[in-house]
């Protein structure tokens, strides 16, 4: 099964900036790119992104997921970003799922920002429990020590 198989969006599109080919703009769509070539300004509302490591991008990408075995210059929002051997992403990147592997570089940083991040303040009732006996929840267990001999 390939990066792009028709049985994981098979409504989905592929679109190629070959080796030799530069585009310079913004590129709005709903199904998957490769980048073999040299692409400048803002992808929006890709569902797949694949720079390949004779790829080239400056610029924003928006997408569900990333995957860069050339250079990225810019900023990258996605679901999840994969930087490859040998990937190079220089900027920032937004995304809560974050793999490099070994030789693939980040110099920037992830602003990832988790859901579970935030505060949740407990209800009255386990608050008013807490404050009239604090070690209610606490357990404190001792071990004992026993020797025995067998005969």
């Amino acid at each position: 099964m390939g990066l792009f198989s028709s049985k994981s969006h098979p409504n989905h599109g592929l679109s190629i900036i070959a080796k030799n080919c530069k585009v310079v703009g913004d590129i709005d769509l709903e199904g998957d790119i490769q980048i073999d070539g040299f692409g400048e300004g803002n992808i929006t509302q890709a569902n797949a992104v694949v720079i390949s490591a004779s790829g080239h991008f400056r610029g924003t990408i928006h997408a569900k997921h990333i995957t860069i075995n050339g250079l990225i210059e810019g900023q990258c929002d996605a679901d999840a970003i994969d930087i490859l051997s040998q990937g190079k992403m220089k900027g920032v990147l937004n995304t809560e799922q974050l793999t490099i592997e070994k030789g693939g570089l980040l110099a920037g940083e992830n602003r990832a920002t988790l859901l579970t991040d935030t505060v949740v303040p407990l209800p009255e009732q386990n608050r008013a429990e807490t404050k009239q006996d604090p070690d209610a929840h606490h357990t404190d267990h001792k071990t004992r020590s026993s020797s025995s001999k067998k005969s």
